[in-house]
């Protein structure tokens, strides 16, 4: 009996001293002993968490390209109608004559002109009115040059005694021009020509008023 006792206290001794040492003896992990997982069991992790992601609409590390279609402006009616565009190098004056009435009307009545009869009697038309608006420009310039001591009026004076007496000879050339193509068109170009000669010198007259006076008038009245 002595001796069964004495090999249970050593027993009990054994079992104790590897329990204190903190030696997992039956497969016990001791209190604050550091976690060692599996390493396929990381790899389960992470791969739930990439998911988890994706799912929830996080956003990711890869952006999409930017759309690189601007918006488009659709164009202006005096940039797709049948008028010269009138470039001077005041821009603010281009904006008024372009939104000028005149123009405005010619784009409409040309647009009905069925045949080359029409679209040559539409041209006629707006060359006698643009005509009109190179005498009622010029006299409405005179009002103010008349108060201009600087040598801007004796140089605007020169300029349209130069025009009239070219005129005929600018005329000329502009329908020999239009018959040397020939075609169905010629005649439609010639009276189209014409009336870009006369509408063009009267936005010249008309830059030099709006020197003068921003808030002119034009003769034209609409129906």
């Amino acid at each position: 009996m002595k001796n069964k006792r004495t090999l249970s206290i050593l027993l009990f001794l054994t079992v104790a001293v590897f329990t204190l040492s903190g030696c997992n003896f039956f497969g016990v992990k001791p209190a604050g002993a550091a976690s060692s997982a599996p390493a396929n069991s990381q790899v389960e992790e992470s791969t739930q968490a990439t998911d988890s992601s994706v799912s929830s609409g996080a956003p990711s590390s890869v952006s999409s390209p930017a759309s690189s279609t601007a918006p488009v402006e659709p164009p202006t009616e005096s940039q797709n109608g049948p008028v010269l565009p009138v470039e001077t190098d005041d821009k603010a004056f281009n904006s008024k004559f372009a939104a000028n009435p005149i123009d405005k009307a010619y784009i409409k009545d040309e647009a009905n002109a069925i045949s080359n009869v029409d679209m040559v009697n539409v041209s006629n038309q707006y060359s006698d009115i643009w005509q009109k608006e190179i005498t009622h420009a010029y006299a409405e310039l005179e009002k103010h040059m008349a108060t201009d001591s600087s040598t801007k009026p004796q140089q605007l004076k020169a300029e349209q005694k130069q025009w009239l007496s070219g005129k005929s000879a600018a005329l000329k050339k502009i329908s020999s021009a239009a018959q040397a193509a020939g075609g169905s068109m010629a005649q439609v170009n010639e009276a189209g020509g014409i009336m870009d000669f006369y509408r063009s010198r009267a936005a010249q007259i008309y830059k030099e008023l709006y020197s003068y006076d921003k808030d002119y008038s034009y003769e034209y009245k609409t129906k």
